[in-house]
């Protein structure tokens, strides 16, 4: 066994590559020895069946000529219907001897060559026959001469009609002697086959069993010291051995150890980046404009006396507040943000009474749900701004949450001016790629903050019609919030 053992360490020199090549070019070798065998014995095969077949075939269609045909022109020009001019008789009869001289030269048989000889002696005397019939009919001679003429060719046509079947017959003979011989050399192709292909696989056997050696070894190796990484052993790594393949996995994988905690501090870099964005988002919301606005409405309507509308309006903005704060948390109640919406919306319709209308409408079993803190703001603050006050006579802002399948569907639409197709692609575009341009920040936060948390599949999306109005579509997995709202 020295000499596997040696071939074991020739193998364990090569690349990987190399192995697996050199196990195709075997697979590859095997396959082409065994069709080769195969389409060299079948076209041999075929091809002397072929030949045989098509004797057989050429001698078929001379026989109904030499039965029939030239009886039947023998007779036409003895009773008149053909004349010396127009019979074909000596036409046939050359067909016949072109043919018989053609199987000549192509026979390799002595039996078939035979046969042949003597139909061709036999056309020599139908031709003598034929002759006298064209010379008597042309001389015009006595009509018995030529009807015994007649009856002469019609028995050595008939005579010539034997011979070629008894022709047909020694190549049929032939054909069953060679399908003997095809059936012995089927056998003798299967046993070379299959030992050719128990070669193969004994070949690719050996060879399989030194590449899992000097592959698969090291490779579960490296697979098992990534497992006890990725359980947070952040020390673990392979020595550099084996091919040159598998040094270089070793040395990505240190690579990638090493990598693991730079990508660790750059995951709390852009947790606080990410922190940093809804604390800027709530301050974009909370803007000092929103606020002074509002005590100027209070302060409106406590000049003009209606202690009922400052009420509500002082009640509302400390809703709103007392939501925007919530104690630090990221997360709220549907309830507590449909809540802190019509805050919003009561004091914007106090401001702009004769533009604006609102409605609110959640089923009953969203309400409990979370969501993040001021998802649905920046959406009905984008409603009123660019939607409602753009447009002549004012219009609607509708807020309605349901539960689609597994997720919470929040749908903010309003009737305000809408869009045209192009700035609706381009302001899709920007939400999609949550760029953080200044008209639309609040929805482009949304977007990121939402596909930060829950994944690229959930956030908003855009419709609009220019002139009818513009919908947007919050989508979050429905998640009840595990704290009293």
């Amino acid at each position: 066994m020295n000499w596997v053992r040696k071939l074991a360490r020739d193998v364990e020199q090569h690349s990987i590559g190399s192995k697996i090549h050199m196990s195709f070019l075997l697979m590859v070798t095997g396959i082409i020895l065994i069709s080769f065998l195969t389409m060299f014995t079948a076209h041999d095969h075929l091809n002397e069946y072929h030949v045989l077949a098509a004797r057989a075939s050429r001698a078929n269609r001379m026989y109904p000529i030499a039965r029939e045909v030239i009886g039947t022109e023998a007779y036409y020009l003895v009773a008149g219907r053909q004349t010396v001019k127009t019979t074909t008789l000596l036409d046939h009869w050359a067909y016949l001897d072109r043919e018989i001289a053609s199987l000549m030269e192509e026979c390799d048989s002595k039996d078939s060559r035979l046969q042949l000889s003597i139909i061709q002696r036999t056309l020599g005397t139908l031709e003598h026959y034929c002759t006298l019939l064209l010379e008597q009919s042309q001389k015009s001679e006595d009509w018995t001469k030529q009807n015994v003429t007649c009856e002469q060719i019609r028995e050595v046509s008939a005579l010539i009609a034997e011979q070629i079947d008894q022709y047909i017959y020694v190549e049929l003979q032939h054909m069953e002697k060679l399908d003997e011989r095809i059936q012995a050399r089927e056998k003798w192709l299967i046993l070379t086959d299959l030992g050719v292909i128990a070669v193969v696989l004994l070949a690719m056997t050996l060879v399989q069993l030194l590449i899992d050696r000097s592959i698969s070894v090291p490779i579960n190796a490296l697979v098992e010291n990534t497992r006890r990484l990725s359980e947070g052993e952040f020390h673990a790594y392979v020595e550099t051995s084996g091919t040159h393949e598998i040094a270089v996995l070793n040395d990505s994988f240190k690579r990638m150890v090493e990598k693991l905690q730079l990508l660790m501090q750059e995951l709390e870099e852009n947790t606080r980046t990410r922190e940093q964005l809804e604390l800027r988002l709530m301050q974009e919301q909370i803007n000092p404009h929103f606020l002074y606005n509002t005590l100027e409405i209070i302060v409106w309507l406590a000049e003009s006396g209606d202690k009922d509308k400052v009420i509500g309006v002082v009640k509302s903005l400390s809703r709103f507040f007392r939501v925007v704060l919530s104690q630090g948390r990221a997360t709220i109640s549907v309830r507590e943000e449909l809540s802190c919406i019509e805050s919003y919306l009561y004091i914007q319709q106090t401001r702009y009474a004769d533009i604006l209308t609102y409605e609110i409408d959640a089923a009953p079993s969203t309400l409990d749900l979370e969501i993040q803190k001021l998802s649905l703001q920046p959406l009905v603050e984008n409603a009123l701004y660019h939607g409602i006050k753009n447009k002549r006579g004012g219009g609607k802002i509708y807020v309605q949450a349901r539960l689609a399948g597994d997720r919470l569907r929040v749908l903010v639409r309003d009737t305000g001016i809408g869009m045209a197709p192009d700035k609706l692609r381009a302001l899709r575009e920007t939400i999609d790629h949550a760029r953080p341009m200044d008209k639309v920040f609040g929805l482009s936060n949304t977007q990121k903050r939402i596909q930060l948390t829950y994944g690229e599949k959930y956030g908003i999306s855009l419709q609009s019609e220019e002139g009818a109005g513009t919908t947007v579509i919050l989508q979050i997995p429905a998640r009840r919030i595990d704290r009293p709202s």
